[in-house]
């Protein structure tokens, strides 16, 4: 009798489990937000994004807050952005951003470089990496939003790969930045570069035919 109440049990267990291994994940929408991941020194480490559209195909590096990183503060050393990622529910999704604060405070890492599907770099975004030295943008870089790169005291060459100088606020580099890194930027974007308003304020520039 004891076996059979125990046998009858443990097939009630069962079939409460069972449903949980065909769960249909909803399609993620606006502000949903996605564990993927950043390479650091080659490697792949957990970062946070958020969706950015409504269609639900693009997202954005970190979540747009003043408090909260898209990444440990603790990573060191060359950081890669991903041109898409893929969310636990299969859905694809292009990285078009890096939102507000998304690197602020990595106090450690040394070089970023950005994948050239993103557009907007967002306000604070790597504001106090102080052991950043080197920073890639990417070719469809638009817009740099204010204070995105202040506080970075070791920052020492710009590379602009936008054929079109990107729209920005006079606050977004230091002007320690501003007097001691050099711009790297398209050979034939170059009078571009010089006429363009915060870009024109670097005090070396380099046309380069590579990008």
């Amino acid at each position: 009798m004891i076996k059979s109440i125990g046998l009858i049990a443990a097939l009630f267990l069962c079939t409460l489990t069972l449903p949980a291994q065909n769960v249909v994940h909803r399609p993620l929408s606006y502000g949903d937000r996605i564990h993927g991941y950043v390479l650091c020194n080659g490697k792949c480490v957990d970062a946070v994004y958020s969706v950015r559209d409504i269609e639900g195909t693009q997202v954005e590096l970190g979540c747009n807050s003043y408090s909260q990183t898209a990444v440990d503060t603790a990573l060191a050393g060359r950081i890669v952005v991903p041109l898409r990622i893929t969310a636990p529910n299969g859905q694809s999704f292009l990285v078009t951003s890096a939102s507000r604060h998304c690197f602020a405070h990595c106090s450690h890492i040394t070089e970023v470089v950005l994948s050239d599907s993103i557009r907007d770099i967002g306000d604070q975004s790597f504001m106090n990496c102080r052991s950043l030295k080197s920073v890639e943008l990417p070719s469809g870089a638009t817009n740099l939003w204010p204070y995105a790169f202040r506080g970075c005291s070791k920052l020492r060459r710009v590379i602009v790969k936008a054929t079109v100088p990107p729209d920005s606020y006079n606050d977004v580099f230091d002007e320690h930045t501003l007097r001691f890194a050099t711009l790297v930027v398209p050979l034939a974007s170059a009078e571009a570069y010089r006429q363009a308003f915060v870009w024109n304020m670097f005090r070396y520039s380099i046309p380069s035919i590579d990008l």
